[in-house]
């Protein structure tokens, strides 16, 4: 799937976005994006082409808001959709993109320009929603862009925390991949590949960030995707909803809470360990802990900013099973509770 994709990249590569759509054969776009995108900061962005704009308001990808976006989306003929932004941004303009499969309407021309360095979705084909506080995936082929614009300088503006968020959320799809049950030659590469720009420049691109940093990070959030598009993701994700959910975690603090833990449950043996030239897992879940406590995020539960203590049993049950099927070892609610408790 990742052979049909055409990468644009580079210092500035967003400005080359109109001549890509133009020369695709598309002449108005519908424009996804988050409410920090203002057009009037990009003239001339969309020279030439008529632009719907559809501007996606909260945290995660409610049914509602999709319903409202294909509404809007469906008011005109539109040639092409564009989505420039995070995780969310995407997963909404995939969203769309669903709705016209399901609704056997043209599908769109689809380009992902992500504006952060972690969620890696212009990589892959499915998308996640919620409704009613449950999630939901989308997977079609058919959702995966055909083009990627990869442009570190539209990345130079996130907080430290935001590219520690983000950062923590690519580092731990490239290790899921990595140790998945549905790992292939292939997707280890592309996790190997992430997993070492991300030791290379994670903590650079947070404390002290330069071009070279943010331009890693962005390729190693790319090759996370390319990763987990093979691979789906295992037992860290499948933890994570929960905290996201029920307590408004961001999902990138929400998944590397539970990463390290995840290396003493799965003991997944010397090649990952190799990789992050750590002795053994335990080694590895004190790096990863420590990389985590130097960009300023959460190692337990106590450091998060949350309004209530985490019912641990309550985390247990709402466990996704999707996620966890894809983890080597089983889910083990006892072992994982004593685990929990001893290190959250």
């Amino acid at each position: 799937m990742n052979a049909a994709q055409k990468i644009i990249k580079g210092e500035n590569s967003v400005k080359k976005i109109a001549a890509a759509i133009a020369d695709a054969g598309h002449h108005s776009i519908f424009l996804v994006t988050g409410k920090h995108f203002q057009l009037q900061d990009y003239p001339g962005l969309f020279n030439g082409l008529f632009v719907n704009h559809f501007i996606k308001s909260g945290t995660n990808v409610e049914g509602e808001e999709v319903q409202e976006a294909f509404t809007f989306f469906l008011k005109d003929t539109t040639q092409a959709v564009v989505a420039i932004g995070g995780g969310s941004v995407m997963d909404l303009a995939k969203a769309i993109i669903h709705c016209c499969v399901e609704s056997s309407i043209n599908i769109p021309f689809f380009i992902a320009v992500p504006t952060t360095a972690g969620s890696g979705s212009e990589a892959t084909h499915f998308a996640v929603i919620f409704k009613k506080k449950r999630k939901y995936s989308l997977v079609h082929h058919r959702l995966l862009p055909q083009k990627v614009i990869l442009d570190p300088v539209l990345t130079y503006s996130l907080s430290p925390h935001q590219t520690a968020v983000s950062g923590m959320d690519a580092f731990s799809q490239a290790v899921e991949s990595f140790w998945n049950q549905n790992a292939t030659i292939e997707s280890k590469q592309y996790a190997t590949e992430s997993i070492l720009l991300w030791k290379d420049s994670f903590l650079l691109a947070v404390n002290q960030p330069t071009e070279e940093a943010r331009k890693k990070m962005l390729s190693a959030s790319y090759l996370a995707g390319k990763a987990i598009n093979i691979t789906r993701t295992t037992g860290p994700h499948a933890l994570s909803y929960y905290l996201t959910i029920h307590h408004g975690v961001p999902h990138g603090q929400a998944v590397a809470l539970f990463l390290p833990l995840f290396f003493l449950y799965n003991m997944p043996g010397k090649e990952i360990c190799s990789i992050l030239e750590v002795n053994d897992e335990r080694g590895a879940k004190e790096m990863i802990q420590q990389a985590m406590r130097q960009a300023g995020l959460g190692t337990i539960f106590s450091e998060l900013i949350i309004n209530k203590e985490v019912n641990i049993d309550e985390l247990l049950d709402e466990v996704n099973e999707e996620r966890f099927a894809n983890n080597p070892v089983t889910f083990d609610r006892e072992k994982l509770k004593q685990l929990i408790k001893e290190h959250l």
